[in-house]
């Protein structure tokens, strides 16, 4: 950084102001007031521009990128969340901060013994400052064979049991709490099971490490160079794809497969530019897992305080979001049963 620009970051130290570490207290505090939704709070920006008439082309393409950005980031915090709280639930002395700061996810294509829960939790619990390697797809498969009492006291440390201590649970929250195991494990489930996760796991790489995309139009690429004269025409019903779209390079220049295997759309596949699907993506699922893990953080501040569980959220920009997921439950129907999480 060049001597007359503003350092973008302020250091305490040069002043030697003696304070103490990061507490626990602290650390939950900021995870429920601003970590559980930072990639969304991002993204919902990002969304907007993205929906804006007023937006030009490339506004609407960085908006989207940054959607899909914010998603992989997101995913990434709730797996290094759980696992944490996975140890955490059981050794509440440990430091929360230090926790996070030492678990790094890998996601191997097939699933090992080298990062299975006793291996990661032996680690975390060894008083080293190391960092912990966990495979996400060997952690998050054992915990699938969990019952639902036992995948509650695994991340809570607490006894799931249908009609929950109202001094933990006030009747009027039951019915979240009923729903608590199966949220669980369906969270869970994303990160051990074979389905979108490592795409959009790959699409998050190469747009943070790059960005290694390239903008075409689906139908034009279509026409030109596709063998069959029915592709064009059958493409043409998605109208968003004929116009710029981002595609993501997963394999460098290359848009076919190799002779030994592979799928086209896993080599150069294009961002879904279709508001409908992006909204569906954003309130769907960013949306959805960012109030699951905003509930989730605050039973370990219940729990953690001995006081009854408080769901409320006191700022307003995240309330306007929590309350539009809801509406959109309603009118979009595609989630049933779950909007009782935006209540």
């Amino acid at each position: 950084m060049a001597r007359n620009t503003t350092p973008f970051l302020l250091n305490l130290n040069p002043f030697q102001v003696d304070e103490p570490d990061i507490s626990n207290d602290e650390f939950l505090d900021s995870l429920a007031a601003i970590g559980v939704w930072l990639r969304v709070l991002s993204a919902y920006d990002s969304l907007e521009r993205y929906a804006s008439p007023d937006s030009t082309s490339a506004q609407r393409l960085a908006a989207l990128s940054n959607i899909y950005l914010q998603l992989g980031a997101q995913l990434e915090d709730q797996a290094v969340s759980m696992v944490a709280f996975s140890v955490w639930s059981q050794s509440r002395d440990l430091v929360l901060a230090d926790l996070f700061s030492r678990i790094f996810i890998r996601r191997q294509k097939t699933a090992t013994n080298e990062s299975g829960i006793s291996i990661v939790h032996k680690k975390l619990n060894s008083g080293s400052s190391t960092g912990v390697p966990v495979d996400q797809r060997a952690f998050f498969q054992e915990v699938a064979e969990m019952s639902n009492a036992e995948i509650v006291e695994f991340f809570l440390g607490y006894k799931w049991r249908a009609v929950p201590s109202v001094k933990l649970i006030p009747k009027r929250h039951n019915a979240v709490w009923k729903q608590l195991p199966g949220e669980l494990r369906r969270i869970a489930d994303s990160f051990h099971v074979d389905n979108e996760t490592p795409r959009v796991t790959a699409a998050y790489n190469k747009l943070k490490h790059g960005p290694q995309l390239v903008i075409q139009n689906p139908i034009d690429r279509a026409r030109r160079f596709g063998e069959s004269p029915d592709v064009p025409p059958q493409l043409a019903r998605y109208k968003s794809l004929d116009e710029p779209c981002v595609r993501l390079l997963f394999t460098g220049a290359r848009t076919g497969p190799k002779l030994t295997g592979g799928g086209i759309g896993s080599i150069a596949p294009f961002l879904v530019n279709n508001e409908g699907a992006v909204n569906k993506l954003f309130f769907g699922t960013m949306v959805h897992q960012a109030i699951m893990f905003s509930i989730l953080v605050k039973m370990q501040i219940a729990l953690y305080r001995k006081e009854r569980i408080n769901l409320d959220y006191p700022d307003k920009g995240i309330l306007q979001i929590v309350e539009a997921h809801g509406r959109y439950l309603t009118e979009d129907g595609s989630i049933p049963g779950l909007s009782i999480l935006a209540s």
